[in-house]
């Protein structure tokens, strides 16, 4: 990316995914513990989870152009963050609900307050569902990227946007192939952290 001179556009791109994937998980994953432990705030949760998730990308900037300028940062970052939410909360409710019984019955049995069996027992146990959420947020955050450089959003998106407007075929396949290779890096790291993950659970 370096020698091709994609380097700075690659930079912005993997900043803007760094920034949302940490503010998806900071916000997701609580919002998936909520929903774990309320069965009435998951039926709440679901169809608005299902809305955003089944909406067409680009929707997601229309109400947005409204609310904010369209250079603003706010704008894409909003709309990548709703669009790359969904799984980590989705999965983060899923691996909490799917711990043994048994070992929350222990954990009572135990003493344990609410606080210490969540930290202690029910989110080291859930954790590779919650990192598998983790990767499909990083890949839905890059995803987003590229529609996103429509309201301005910086990165490898303008590029092949400008290939698109102008017809330039060669800055459009490149930068494509520069966003492959980025997508290809995220999701490597990501996995390879997952399966640490998974083996650190089953040692223990």
């Amino acid at each position: 990316l370096l020698f091709i001179d994609h380097y700075t556009y690659a930079v912005q791109t993997m900043a803007i995914i760094f920034v949302c994937t940490g503010l998806s998980i900071l916000l997701g994953v609580p919002i998936g513990v909520a929903m774990s432990k309320s069965d009435r705030l998951q039926r709440g949760m679901i169809p608005v989870l299902d809305m955003l998730q089944t909406l067409p990308s680009f929707v997601y900037l229309i109400p947005l152009i409204f609310l904010f300028s369209i250079t603003e940062s706010k704008l894409y970052g909003i709309a990548i963050i709703l669009y790359a939410i969904v799984p980590v909360i989705r999965l983060t409710d899923l691996g909490i609900r799917l711990v043994d019984q048994d070992i929350i019955e222990a954990t009572d049995a135990f003493g344990m307050t609410a606080r210490q069996k969540l930290f202690g027992v029910e989110i080291p146990l859930a954790l590779p569902n919650i990192m598998a959420g983790v990767n499909q947020t990083i890949m839905m955050s890059l995803a987003m990227v590229v529609i996103a450089s429509l309201v301005s959003a910086p990165g490898l998106g303008v590029l092949v946007l400008r290939g698109i407007n102008n017809l330039e075929l060669g800055v459009g396949l490149v930068s494509g192939l520069c966003i492959v290779i980025l997508a290809i890096l995220l999701d490597r790291v990501s996995k390879a952290t997952l399966a640490r993950v998974n083996v650190a659970s089953h040692n223990s």
